[in-house]
């Protein structure tokens, strides 16, 4: 970034005691001399991470059981991470088909984000570490439905993990009840983080969205960050916006200097008077990347149903071999020619090693 994003800076940065995430805050500058001005980002999470696809016959899924073989694996400075599994894709509430391709979408780019943004705070700070959100009777194998917080009006709890959910009390002795139990859902939260730095908590509340950004400021103003200030009163909040680089930074002239597109620059300004950091993070992946992953899925769901696929993948064939790749390290199927009966017959899969 150039040297008069530091000369020029119009707004001083929050210091270190206040966030430990001030590093990543919009920047309201004047690049040029009597100029207008404008927000930027410094930078994003700096973490490096790719994802790998795999079908269930590949060496990574030897000896898994069946339901924890890895469809899509992401990998961070030499970790490996399961992101969708085969028991991902059969508990899921929709079938892994083209009929909820954005479904997927929006699942695989929240779970990605989850682990990058885990693995950023996990990383950070030597004077920061993750913090319980979850108080000594919670139960890991019952953990759908539990409860993790809650006053006389609000409640947060656990819907599907990790996604949880805030409701609000919608009615009194009296009065006209909405929702089940006289409680409505009023936010979904893709990923909630508990963060200690300095003595104090930080509750980091993850978002994610694929190119277009559909963010309403009241909505996350009322039902989400008003809330959350009543159930945790002495913790700071930030908002992590998750998204592709064209969502969040404009092109055009100040491109070169990560200049925030309006709608950020909107969420950002109204967070920040009421005592909320906005922080807008970008995926390493690109679209094509996501839609690869989706079609790869879709095609492994199929197969694991015993549904007919349509392989989108390499296929080597020669007078005697028939090799069909779908994504995976190892070929989806495989034929060999008889060469007394002129037959093909499929024969198993050898790892890769």
């Amino acid at each position: 970034m150039a040297n008069n994003i530091i000369t020029n800076i119009n707004e001083p940065m929050v210091c270190a005691e206040q966030s430990p995430f001030y590093e990543f805050m919009p920047v309201r500058w004047q690049p040029y001399a009597g100029g207008e001005f404008i927000y930027s980002v410094k930078r994003s999470h700096g973490v490096r991470g790719a994802f790998k696809l795999h079908n269930v016959n590949d060496a990574i899924n030897d000896n898994r059981p069946s339901l924890d073989k890895i469809l899509l694996e992401y990998r961070i400075g030499g970790c490996s991470y399961p992101v969708v599994t085969v028991s991902d894709m059969l508990n899921s509430p929709y079938p892994w088909d083209a009929a909820a391709q954005g479904n997927i979408l929006g699942e695989v780019a929240e779970r990605i984000a989850r682990r990058i943004t885990k693995y950023f705070l996990k990383h950070w700070s030597k004077r920061g570490k993750m913090g319980g959100v979850f108080d000594v009777g919670f139960d890991p194998k019952n953990r759908d439905g539990y409860i993790v917080a809650h006053t006389e009006e609000y409640v947060l709890k656990i819907q599907r993990y990790p996604n949880l959910i805030i409701l609000r009390q919608t009615g009194q002795t009296g009065e006209a009840v909405h929702g089940k139990f006289g409680y409505e859902n009023i936010k979904e939260l893709d990923g909630f983080f508990d963060y200690r730095c300095g003595g104090r908590r930080h509750i980091l509340v993850l978002e994610s969205k694929l190119e277009k950004i559909n963010v309403n400021c009241d909505d996350l103003v009322n039902n989400l960050f008003a809330p959350l200030k009543e159930l945790f009163p002495e913790a700071a909040f930030s908002y992590v916006l998750f998204t592709d680089k064209r969502s969040v930074l404009s092109r055009g002239e100040y491109e070169n200097l990560r200049r925030l597109r309006a709608l950020p620059v909107k969420i950002y300004e109204e967070l920040k008077p009421r005592g909320v950091d906005a922080l807008f993070f970008t995926f390493n992946e690109s679209r094509d990347d996501f839609e690869r992953i989706k079609d790869f899925l879709i095609t492994q769901y199929r197969s694991i149903c015993n549904l007919g696929v349509t392989l989108q993948g390499k296929t080597v064939i020669t007078d005697k071999e028939l090799t069909v790749f779908d994504g995976g390290e190892t070929p989806h199927i495989k034929l060999v020619k008889d060469a007394v009966t002129g037959l093909w017959r499929e024969i198993p899969m050898r790892h890769k090693r």
